[in-house]
């Protein structure tokens, strides 16, 4: 299978739904459990953020036509993601934005999904304080491959990309949250460098916390 990464600042909108979408099938978090219109709007609002640092991996197709996105859109065109911000709470603050969204999606959820809602309020009153960040660390928040691409290497292409670009705009870690009784995301993580700082309990969730130092030279 070939692929090329684009950055997300540089993904056609007409793909963005395409990008929610995968997500949903990926990362089974909150933000998917609230439904496909918030995690769409995550990541329009994320490609907006000048200071996320995202890579999507797309077929060859896709990547290699000049005109007409939207007739290349595929179940298949967008093969991983991975995303990533110095400052995670503030991206997911914008998504109560504008109010009335918001509210109309409050109300979707009370009628069609009230446990979703109470999900979501008990995260806001037990965010953990571990998920803190110090000055020029950068957090990969969510990061999927399709599974009829896995076992290609995508997972250390993105995360090769993505430490890059924080080395170029300065940071000098990479942190990240997995849940303990993910081996498979654990073994990948540990294999390309990470080591787990600490263990801790956010709401029901039991969580690793994982640091990569990044240096200035590297040759992976």
């Amino acid at each position: 299978m070939t692929y090329t990464l684009l950055n997300l600042h540089q993904l056609p909108s007409q793909l963005l739904p395409a990008l929610a979408d995968l997500h949903l099938a990926t990362m089974p978090t909150l933000l998917a459990n609230l439904g496909q219109p918030f995690v769409l709007r995550y990541y329009q609002l994320a490609q907006k953020d000048p200071s996320v640092i995202a890579f999507c991996a797309l077929t060859q197709s896709v990547k290699s036509a000049l005109t007409d996105y939207s007739s290349l859109i595929t179940d298949d065109c967008l093969l991983a993601y991975a995303l990533g911000s110095p400052n995670p709470p503030a991206l997911n603050a914008q998504l109560r934005q504008p109010l009335p969204w918001f509210a109309g999606q409050m109300l979707r959820l009370a009628f069609t999904h009230p446990a979703v809602l109470w999900q979501l309020v008990q995260s806001v009153f037990s965010a953990s304080e571990e998920n803190t960040l110090l000055p020029r660390e950068v957090e990969l928040t969510y990061i999927g491959v399709a599974p009829s691409a896995r076992g290609q290497g995508l997972g250390k292409t993105l995360l090769t990309a993505f430490v890059d670009a924080a080395r170029s705009a300065g940071y000098k870690s990479v942190v990240l949250s997995v849940e303990t009784d993910n081996p498979a995301a654990i073994a990948l993580y540990t294999k390309f460098g990470f080591t787990i700082i600490k263990t801790f309990s956010e709401g029901r969730y039991h969580r690793h916390r994982m640091e990569y130092q990044i240096r200035k030279q590297e040759n992976k």
